[in-house]
């Protein structure tokens, strides 16, 4: 009995509540454009903040403390441990009364309430990510082009033929067309849908 229950205990020390696990990172995807930060649990009390590397502009990283509870992760953002350099994007400049920072732990992620921020395990999706197309309740998938360090693209992807065909039949004049990105599409549809929803409801 014992042989077996050491390996349970070591599974379990590195899993958080809702999936979440020491060693994995965690994207940011906003509802505009704004550069993406990175979340990396490095053990049961630290946690990594980090831009994700730009050309011309290098990654910059922060550890901090955090303390986790059931359903949530409260990050100390006013006690940095000294070793690298404060992280950019998001929380680029924290306001003075800011001394923690509160996730919510959800499936596979979290989400920060307060910026409508969801962070979502970069493992969990595939490297080809796409936009969802939902016209009419009928749903197209349509990969989304990939870029380099320096914004051009460098992998185009292949057309959806039958979502541009539907494209193709649409009035334009009698669309109702919804975006959603990030928090907004996850409320709605799921964590799946983080990367881009559009909704085209062609009903009169």
């Amino acid at each position: 009995m014992a042989r077996y229950l050491l390996p349970l205990l070591i599974f379990f020390s590195q899993t958080a509540s809702h999936g979440q696990e020491l060693g994995d990172y965690y994207v940011s995807i906003t509802m505009d454009n704004t550069q993406p930060n990175r979340l990396k649990l490095l053990s049961d009390t630290t946690v990594e903040m980090s831009t994700i590397p730009r050309h011309m502009s290098p990654s910059s990283k922060a550890v901090y403390t955090y303390q986790s509870t059931d359903t949530t992760l409260k990050i100390l953002v006013n006690q940095p441990i000294p070793q690298g350099t404060p992280p950019a994007g998001i929380y680029a400049q924290q306001p003075e009364f800011m001394s923690t920072l509160t996730l919510t732990k959800i499936d596979g992620g979290f989400i920060d309430d307060d910026r409508s921020i969801i962070y979502i395990r970069a493992k969990d999706f595939p490297k080809k990510p796409y936009t969802i197309y939902i016209i009419d309740g009928k749903t197209y998938r349509q990969h989304i082009a990939i870029t380099d360090g320096y914004g051009l693209v460098k992998r185009t992807p292949k057309a959806n033929n039958a979502l541009q065909k539907k494209l193709k039949t649409l009035n334009k004049d009698h669309c109702k067309i919804e975006i959603l990105r990030g928090f907004a599409a996850y409320k709605m549809l799921g964590i799946k849908m983080v990367h881009g929803v559009i909704i085209i409801d062609t009903t009169p």
